[in-house]
């Protein structure tokens, strides 16, 4: 697989594959042929993010997680990860996770799921998620060490 090609003119298929987790337990993270429509789908939707956060540069902490990588994480067997239809990013030239998520709900920008993950820590990213269609604008906000997924941006 050619992981330097791009997946949209700022990403490329390395960076939606990357993972420390794997990289650290040899799990091999290769994006299979049969995703590569939604990994593509998922990036073109990430340049309009890029666009609402002032063109700067969007860090992509976790993109395609195949099944044993996911559940290394401790990702659900549900998530949009395991379908190359979601990422978890950061843009510190925009700003905190926070204000990153605000900027996004405040958007009109069609996504399926958004999530400010563990807000309170340095490390805060966003999850969002982008579906062919059906998109629900789902918002929650998950606090590091809680289970509990909260409505809003808390």
């Amino acid at each position: 697989m050619n992981t330097s090609s791009r997946l949209s003119p700022h990403f490329s298929l390395k960076e939606f594959i990357a993972s420390a987790t794997a990289d650290r337990l040899k799990i091999d993270n290769s994006l299979p042929d049969a995703l590569r429509g939604n990994a593509t789908h998922t990036c073109e939707q990430l340049e309009k993010v890029r666009k609402q956060l002032g063109s700067n540069p969007i860090i992509i902490t976790s993109g395609w997680r195949n099944p044993t990588l996911n559940k290394a994480v401790g990702g659900s067997a549900s998530s949009d990860h395991a379908t190359a239809r979601a990422v978890d990013i950061r843009c510190p030239k925009f700003g905190t996770a926070r204000s990153v998520a605000r900027a996004l709900v405040a958007s009109n920008i069609e996504f399926d799921q958004l999530i400010l993950e563990s807000p309170t820590l340095p490390s805060a990213w966003v999850h969002i998620g982008f579906r062919k269609g059906a998109n629900r604008r789902q918002v929650l906000t998950k606090f590091a060490g809680d289970k509990t997924y909260y409505v809003g941006i808390k």
